[in-house]
């Protein structure tokens, strides 16, 4: 079984309480990680060097954590594993940067900031990514990446009625424990997105503000709500609360 290395999360007496607390911590952390990067702009791009040093500087605990240039439009967070122990030791942050000057520009801080809250909130809930790793080290993945994609992760709209008959054609393709897994691991990937992008939206706005006068005009952040995101997590949840029920009684 795969295994989070004490480099890869916070100690468990910073991260205790609830999830909404935890929660509240990883906003925190990326709000102190912001007004830290913030002032960092002296230009209306900043290396790559200096975005290291700034969240490494701002992290409560010196973990394991290096930031690497996207080679597409958008970022993402990804695990580094130590396949010799079977462990997860730290995170790779993609930002996408400049084409121009390979930097990354202040009107991008929806992707960043996206990022780094995803990043606080794993190294704040190593339960989640605990969950996340345990579907692919359990091959399950590979029966449900393209429903996540194609239908959870997805701005192709359908109803809450067309969203559950599609999740009940999948769910029994799957063993009960199995859906459960799915379920609550589905749940709170989601439930991250929403965060990530909804901290990322903020501080969009909130740099053009504090940096006016480095831009020409604003740039909006994305607009993410297609993602139906919200629906997608009642429909979720309404079906994980029944498939519990279902297990605990067979």
């Amino acid at each position: 079984m795969i295994k989070i290395d004490n480099i890869a999360r916070y100690p468990l007496s910073f991260i205790k309480g609830t999830p909404f607390q935890r929660r509240e911590l990883a906003c925190a952390l990326n709000y102190k990680f912001f007004k830290n990067l913030v002032q960092k702009f002296k230009s209306k791009d900043v290396s790559f060097d200096v975005f290291q040093k700034t969240l490494e500087d701002s992290c409560p605990y010196h973990r394991n954590v290096t930031v690497i240039k996207s080679e597409s439009k958008g970022g993402a967070i990804t695990i580094k594993a130590n396949d010799k122990s079977d462990s997860i030791v730290g995170y790779n942050m993609l930002i996408p940067a400049n084409s121009f000057t390979g930097e990354i520009p202040l009107t991008t801080a929806d992707k960043f900031m996206h990022e780094s809250a995803h990043y606080f909130s794993f190294m704040t809930n190593p339960k989640f990514v605990a969950r996340i790793t345990k579907l692919y080290e359990t091959k399950q993945d590979l029966k449900t990446r393209n429903f996540y994609n194609s239908i959870l992760y997805s701005k192709t709209f359908l109803t809450k009625t067309e969203i559950s008959e599609k999740l009940d054609e999948l769910l029994n393709t799957l063993q009960p424990k199995e859906r459960i897994d799915f379920l609550q691991n589905s749940r709170y990937r989601l439930r991250d997105e929403l965060f990530a992008y909804s901290e990322g939206t903020k501080y969009q706005d909130l740099i053009q503000k504090i940096h006016s006068d480095k831009i020409c005009c604003k740039v909006e952040a994305l607009n993410y709500s297609d993602y139906n995101f919200e629906t997608k997590i009642e429909v979720l949840e309404e079906k994980l609360a029944k498939e519990i029920e279902k297990y605990r009684k067979s």
